[in-house]
């Protein structure tokens, strides 16, 4: 079997589906031959959007605009999935403003799923997607052995949920394999929100507007780009291994805030350009950094350079900024 028929006769569940990682897994399940991907979002937040799946016509992919709280609407697609893609989450921004919905989609709504893929028996494969926010800080890179002290609400609610999956794994048999990111970035992300720095950054800088610093601009990103993280997914899908186990994935490029938005203007902005600071930002830390070793001797290697992925990510908002202008 080819990798592209990887997913051929599988049905491939998407929550958050519409979202900017889980959009591009969309993308990824139809080009590894799924018989049927279903994107599940309930199109609120600012990353995602329909236009991140207006592109897909084909009979193999379904839009279903719900949400994961909603246990009745989202039962009978887990059940009739062979492989999920759990991106669904309420984002960091959204806890530092709205607590309740933080948890009610990062916990409540996360707890929806592995409930009905315990009822159902299923044998789907599940990748939940969790986040470096559940370690906290610390001046050494996090492995995934070590506490966890998170320091918002929104890594205690993604601890929560990883906890769920892990313990359905050991007490029920859940499929299931978590997956921490680290600071992705790449097209479709929102850059006009307070998430996504990269895009953030270029959105300013295009639009001859200085990059604004958090603080002191010290904390430090490994930036990773996104068709990197699809990979890692899949890799993860692909080695039965990592059933019932967790996984940091980032980049070894590490960068600070400060240096990044330096790095903006000297590539994209004009002469004499400086970075503009503003007050840090509550709760934020400051060296959220993972040792990936474990998912690393499973084969994960970074393949798109934080250059390359700068200027792709450029190259899409200078489109969409283009396309917002006409």
């Amino acid at each position: 079997m080819t990798n592209k028929d990887l997913f051929k006769n599988k049905v491939v569940l998407v929550t958050g589906g519409a979202g900017f990682i889980g959009s591009h897994l969309v993308d990824n399940a139809l080009e590894l031959g799924a018989e049927k991907v279903i994107c599940y979002d309930n199109l609120i937040g600012t990353n995602n959007s329909l236009s991140n799946i207006i592109h897909l016509n084909t009979p193999r992919f379904k839009f279903v605009k719900a949400d994961i709280k909603d246990y009745q609407e989202i039962k009978p697609l887990v059940e009739e999935s062979d492989i999920i893609f759990n991106e669904a989450a309420s984002k960091l921004v959204v806890s530092l403003k709205d607590p309740t919905i933080d948890v009610q989609t990062n916990v409540v709504g996360n707890f929806n799923v592995a409930e009905i893929l315990r009822k159902s028996e299923s044998d789907a494969r599940i990748i939940h997607a969790s986040t470096g926010s559940v370690f906290g800080s610390s001046d050494k890179p996090f492995e995934e052995t070590d506490s966890m002290h998170p320091s918002t609400v929104y890594g205690i609610s993604k601890l929560s949920a990883e906890k769920y999956f892990l313990l359905y794994h050991h007490l029920y048999g859940l499929k299931a394999t978590v997956l921490r990111y680290f600071h992705v970035f790449g097209p479709r992300q929102d850059y006009t929100g307070e998430a996504g720095v990269v895009g953030i950054f270029l959105s300013r800088v295009l639009r001859g507007l200085p990059p604004q610093v958090c603080g002191t601009g010290e904390a430090i990103r490994c930036f990773t780009f996104v068709n990197d993280v699809v990979d890692a997914n899949v890799m993860l899908y692909k080695n039965n291994s990592s059933i019932g186990q967790d996984y940091n994935v980032a980049s070894r490029n590490r960068v600070s805030v400060l240096q990044l938005a330096n790095q903006v203007i000297a590539k994209y902005g004009p002469p004499g350009m400086k970075p503009e600071f503003i007050a840090p930002r509550l709760g934020e830390n400051l060296k959220p950094i993972p040792n990936t070793r474990k998912i690393e001797n499973l084969g994960f290697r970074e393949s798109v350079t934080f250059d390359d992925g700068m200027e792709r990510t450029k190259q899409w908002i200078a489109s969409e900024i283009q396309r917002s202008n006409r």
